[in-house]
């Protein structure tokens, strides 16, 4: 469905460098990174309103075409140009002007988020500014939804809210398709099939959620092993009465131990909370 090739773009201080990424249609696809990894910057590319150098095709039409706007719907971060504008003014707009625009789903939504029509954007706290861009751009009928940090500022109401929107518009149909930036493990534990990260300007190829989850574990060991902060795949170890060992590829961590006769006392799956952050801090590949 999208589908990103070469894409290099720099603004400021972030910089993307030849970022390839392909979302398939039936899939939620986080892409996880720190706070200033870049992923506005990639979003905003993806999106069409800052393009860098490369290709970005949605269902095989140039994200910039008028069929390619017609593929999506996108939630920006930052909103700064729509906040001199009350909730009514922007629905007028997209309902007059939009053809893929459903007055139905925007009435639903006003009435769950309990959005104030006539108040300006710019007046209204982060949370509310947030509901009513969600209600503006979930009532475009389109088959990808493009999401830049989704859950910002949202109260656990709201928060819920968007799991059900998210999870019908995955339901209506196997041709829809998410890709969302977070950097909240717990977003990617519930929502996520697919995970990629992106760090100093690079994006890893992806990986299952599952897989990740397979592959990161701790272990513990009886005794002090030489070399096995060097072993495959070990982040870290720590010792108390038993050695603690975090991997990012158990099978080969495992694998290297039984070689040296190394007897494992236990094994467990790290969680997404445990291990997101060793990604993210090191950049090693997911």
């Amino acid at each position: 469905m999208l589908k990103v090739r070469g894409l290099t773009r720099r603004m400021g201080e972030s910089q993307l460098e030849s970022i390839n990424l392909d979302v398939e249609r039936g899939t939620v696809h986080a892409i996880i990174g720190n706070n200033g990894a870049g992923k506005t910057t990639l979003f905003e590319a993806m999106s069409g309103d800052y393009p860098g150098k490369g290709s970005i095709t949605i269902n095989g039409h140039p994200v910039s075409s008028l069929k390619g706007k017609e593929q999506f719907s996108y939630i920006p971060q930052t909103i700064t140009e729509l906040e001199a504008f009350s909730l009514r003014i922007l629905h007028k707009l997209h309902k007059t002007h939009d053809s893929l625009w459903r007055e139905d789903r925007f009435q639903t939504l006003v009435k769950q988020f309990n959005l104030p029509m006539n108040k300006h954007l710019q007046r209204m706290s982060i949370g509310m500014k947030q509901k009513s861009i969600l209600a503006l751009q979930l009532s475009r009928d389109t088959p990808l939804l493009m999401l830049d940090e989704p859950y910002t500022g949202l109260d656990m109401e709201g928060q819920q809210i968007l799991d059900r929107l998210l999870l019908q518009h995955m339901e209506a149909s196997d041709e829809h398709a998410i890709v969302l930036a977070t950097h909240i493990a717990d977003e990617v534990q519930r929502l996520a099939d697919y995970i990629s990260i992106l760090h100093d300007g690079t994006l890893s190829e992806r990986v299952e959620k599952d897989e990740l989850q397979r592959r990161w574990q701790r272990i513990w060991i009886e005794e002090r092993v030489e070399g096995i902060s060097q072993a495959p795949g070990v982040v870290s170890v720590s010792s108390t009465r038993t050695q603690e060992i975090i991997t990012q590829d158990a099978e080969a961590t495992k694998a290297w131990l039984s070689e040296r006769g190394v007897m494992i006392i236990k094994s467990q799956s790290l969680k997404l909370h445990e291990s997101i952050p060793h990604i993210l801090k090191t950049g090693v590949s997911a």
